[in-house]
Formats: C-alpha cells, sequence, structure tokens
C-alpha cells in the first residue's frame, strides 16, 4: 500500500473545533506536576497515563475520585523505547472512548531511560562504551556522544508520534527542571532532556509551557509568609514559560499564578470560564467576551 502525501487545510471556522491543548509542565522533584496534570478539566474527560518514573503508577499525590478517571499504562518489557512508542501509537478510544487526554509522567525519564538502553544495548551507537562492572550482571555503559544525538532524533520522532496519532488528544507532558551550562553563553533553565539541543526544541513544540515554583509568598488575610507553589507561564530570560493568548493588546494574564492546594481551579482560569474566582486573571486564555447594556448603546 502506497502513503498520499497530501495537504490537511484547516479554514477559519474550523480550527476552533480541532484545536486541541499542548501543555508542558515542569520544576523541581515534589513540586506539584502531577498534582496539577491530573486536576485537569473534567470536560477533558479520563486521562491515559504513562507512569515513567518510578512509584508514579500509584497515584499517591492525587484524590481518589481524580484516581478514578485515569488509565496508567507502564513499561512491561527491556526495552523502554519500544515500550513508548506503543503507548503513542495506541488507539486509546479503542481502550475506553471516554479517553480524552494523554499525560506522560515524567517525559524526563522517557528520555533518559531511552539513552541509558541504547547504551547498554549498542543499539544507536556504534562508537566504543565506558562500561562499569559486567553488564548483566549490575554494570553499567556510559551513554556517548552517539547516545545523546541518538536520543534528540529519536525524541524528535516521539512528538510527531504522539502529535500525529493522538491528534484528537489533549496532550500533556510532564518534565524535571534543569539548566544547560554552555561556555560563554548565558544558563537556559527549562524541561529536562538529555542533550543541549533539546532544552530549545522540546518546550518549542508545545502553545503552553507551565514551571512551577516554590515561594514565601504573603497571601491576602495572613499575617505570615507562607510557602506556595506557583504556576509561571512568562518567560523570565532564564527560565523557559510561556502561554499563547489570543488577545494582542493584554498582557499574559496567568504569568503567575498561586496554586490552591487542590489545582483543580489553576484550568478553569486557565480555559477562561467566566465562573472562576475573581482574583484579576480569571480571563485565562480566552478573551471574555464584553456583554452590552442599554446604558452603554
Amino acid at each position: 500500500m502506497t502513503a498520499t502525501n497530501r495537504l490537511r487545510i484547516l479554514r477559519p471556522e474550523e480550527i476552533d473545533a480541532v484545536q486541541k491543548e499542548r501543555v508542558i509542565i515542569y520544576g523541581r522533584a515534589g513540586i506539584g506536576k502531577t498534582r496539577l496534570a491530573l486536576s485537569y478539566p473534567e470536560s477533558w474527560g479520563k486521562a491515559a497515563y504513562y507512569a515513567a518514573d518510578k512509584n508514579s503508577e500509584f497515584l499517591q499525590s492525587i484524590s481518589r475520585s481524580k484516581r478514578g478517571r485515569v488509565v496508567v499504562a507502564t513499561q512491561d518489557g527491556p526495552d523502554p523505547t519500544a515500550c513508548f512508542m506503543q503507548f503513542a501509537m495506541t488507539d486509546w478510544k479503542e481502550i475506553d472512548e471516554e479517553i480524552g487526554v494523554i499525560i506522560v509522567d515524567t517525559y524526563t525519564k522517557v528520555a533518559q531511560d531511552a539513552i541509558r538502553y541504547s547504551a547498554m544495548s549498542g543499539a544507536m551507537s556504534n562508537e566504543a562504551h565506558f562500561i562499569i562492572g559486567i553488564p548483566g550482571q549490575g554494570g553499567q555503559a556510559i551513554p556517548n556522544r552517539g547516545d545523546y544525538l541518538a536520543i534528540e532524533s529519536l525524541s524528535r520522532g516521539f512528538l510527531d508520534m504522539l502529535f500525529d496519532r493522538q491528534r484528537e488528544m489533549h496532550i500533556i507532558l510532564l518534565c524535571h527542571e534543569d539548566v544547560k551550562i554552555v561556555e560563554d553563553v548565558a544558563a537556559v533553565g527549562g524541561p529536562a532532556h538529555p542533550g543541549r539541543a533539546m532544552t530549545e526544541y522540546l518546550p518549542a513544540q508545545f502553545s503552553t509551557v507551565i514551571r512551577l515554583i516554590r515561594e514565601e509568598e504573603l497571601i491576602p488575610g495572613d499575617d505570615a509568609a507562607t510557602s506556595v507553589v506557583i504556576a509561571i507561564t512568562e518567560n523570565d530570560g532564564k527560565f523557559i514559560a510561556k502561554m499563547r493568548v489570543e488577545d494582542e493588546s493584554a498582557p499574559n494574564p496567568m504569568a503567575r499564578v498561586v496554586l490552591d492546594r487542590d489545582p483543580s481551579s489553576y484550568w478553569v482560569k486557565y480555559l477562561g470560564d467566566p465562573d472562576a474566582p475573581s482574583d484579576g486573571i480569571k480571563q485565562g486564555k480566552k478573551k471574555k467576551k464584553k456583554t452590552t447594556t442599554n446604558e452603554e448603546e
């Protein structure tokens, strides 16, 4: 069977109908990435959740009510690359027609497992590896230059698979945080991934990149500063973060948002729900339509 190459054309009235969210959430370990991701809007349906990090399949950081809408997939085999490809290519509607979200926790671990497997198996590089101990008996092969170049290409392929095969799904990737330091170049922080090139490439493929940080902040009504988690979607020149919004005249309304212990309200604001709490950022991504009264007319 010969593949047919053709253009996919979307008319203006069709864009909103096919648009799905593409989100990266990154931050340090224990900051609340999983909790924020799995607090996604109920209207999105159930989630197919790839548990790459150790013990992430137990979903211990979310309530039982949220666990009830998560279908967990884990690696069951020696080749992490083949397992993730299978996850990316699965027709999740056949597994459960209510699934509308793909979540990977974490994509950093997916990439790290792939480069480690490459070094141990020699599958991606013919260059010699420095080996500590005896492979197969606890020994480790250290990834070389060929492995790092290969994982960058492989990771791009993973993303293409996800975006093409899961076109009708919302996609959320979770990543750890990393800072790349290159000689004579300013340090850049972003989602952790093996290899320097992916620091910029990976977030560039997503419309929203949320960085989670923890700071001491004085909450209105409190007498002392409280440790809170803050969701950042504005690039500060050092760490990558962004959110594409429709309003071209106003600043990003969700550049800095303090998260509740249950961060479900964040997604309400993100989607621009007019019933969200009035805190100055409720318009979210979409500009709220102005209603006209008789007096204004």
